[in-house]
């Protein structure tokens, strides 16, 4: 459900950050590079102590290395591993996304991923992203009417959305770069609170 959800909310968007991307001096040179992420996963656990890259296999291990392999095999969006500038922007959307648990700090709980969809939604403009953190934010709701309306917890997903504002653009980021530096310094260089 989710997959289709980020694949049909996502096409305008892919279009939108890739020219984005290439507004900077940075995402002109990683576009013009086609950095792979997913090629970085199987080495976190070689990054430096500290740094963004061995945080990410701590939290994660061998998660996201299956979750890049099963998104792979099992597909039937071909168009996702397809040679087009958009294909590839949706899938630095996809292999970055346990890396952006790590840089926010939002955790892999159901508020976190709410947090870390709405920060993606001030990243990226992807509908998909809103429609997730919104759905969750209701099905909760159902759960617990009270739950729903609680302050705190709307709050929280209008903070992660500044958050993503106020952040550097995080998909122009050489994320070959990004995964050997150090975590807090990374969170400071690229203003995610």
């Amino acid at each position: 459900f989710i997959a289709q959800v980020v694949r049909h909310g996502s096409g305008p968007a892919l279009k939108h950050t890739y020219h984005k991307m290439l507004q900077t001096k940075e995402g002109g040179e990683v576009a013009f590079g086609l950095e792979e992420i997913s090629t970085y996963l199987p080495d976190l656990v070689n990054r430096p102590e500290g740094s963004v890259g061995r945080e990410c296999y701590k939290t994660f291990q061998e998660h996201q290395i299956n979750v890049v392999k099963i998104s792979r095999k099992k597909s039937n969006d071909k168009w996702i591993e397809a040679k087009h500038p958009y294909s590839w922007m949706a899938r630095r959307f996809r292999d970055t996304h346990d890396i952006w648990h790590v840089l926010t700090g939002y955790p892999t709980s159901i508020d976190g991923e709410m947090c870390l969809t709405m920060f993606s939604f001030a990243q990226t403009r992807a509908l998909s992203w809103l429609t997730i953190s919104l759905t969750i934010l209701f099905a909760i709701g159902r759960k617990n009417r009270l739950e729903l309306l609680t302050l705190s917890r709307i709050k929280m997903i209008l903070e992660a959305y500044k958050n993503g504002k106020k952040a550097k653009f995080l998909l122009a980021e050489d994320y070959d770069k990004l995964l050997s530096e150090n975590l807090q310094d990374a969170r400071e260089r690229l203003n995610i609170r």
